[in-house]
């Protein structure tokens, strides 16, 4: 592996979420993966101390207006998440971050070429492929994983009061 540019980027969405194709016109993506942080600091602590809390998986798309490439505007219209994929560098197409995710997008229409632009929100697992993940990091995340399937009722269930 080496440090490569984002010239060769992409970003591929399927509203039905089983295969993506590229979204055409786009430039630009962000992920923003943190975790929120739980203050549990206590009497007598000589400094904050926190516990993590839950992941939270969202970023932006742009691009530019294509009339033959509307896919972010019709996923704005949708009321499920479809698949999203967003990758660094296409050259090393399984290094990637996957999974269902709500788009909403906005354009800005100027004397210059109208840009598009647009919010992703992780509706689901939004992870990492492609082995970049240690041993510790994907065990992390397989726990993570785990328990959010222990704590999510069954279908048909009702979620616990």
């Amino acid at each position: 592996m080496a440090i490569k540019t984002g010239r060769y980027g992409q970003v591929k969405w399927d509203p039905a979420g089983t295969t993506p194709v590229l979204l055409i016109s786009l430039n630009a993506w962000t992920g923003d993966f943190k975790t929120e942080m739980e203050d549990v600091t206590c009497f007598g602590d000589v400094n904050r101390v926190y516990i993590p809390g839950m992941k939270d998986a969202k970023g932006t798309i742009g691009g530019f207006w294509n009339s033959a490439n509307i896919e972010i505007f019709e996923a704005a219209e949708m009321e499920t998440p479809g698949l999203l994929e967003l990758i660094p560098n296409s050259t090393e197409p399984t290094f990637l971050w996957s999974g269902p995710a709500y788009l909403d997008a906005s354009i800005d229409a100027s004397l210059q070429a109208p840009k598009v632009s647009g919010t992703w929100t992780a509706a689901g697992p939004f992870l990492i492929e492609g082995g970049a993940l240690t041993m510790a990091a994907r065990e992390a995340r397989q726990r993570r994983l785990d328990q959010q399937q222990r704590e999510r009722p069954a279908e048909g269930e009702q979620p616990a009061a």
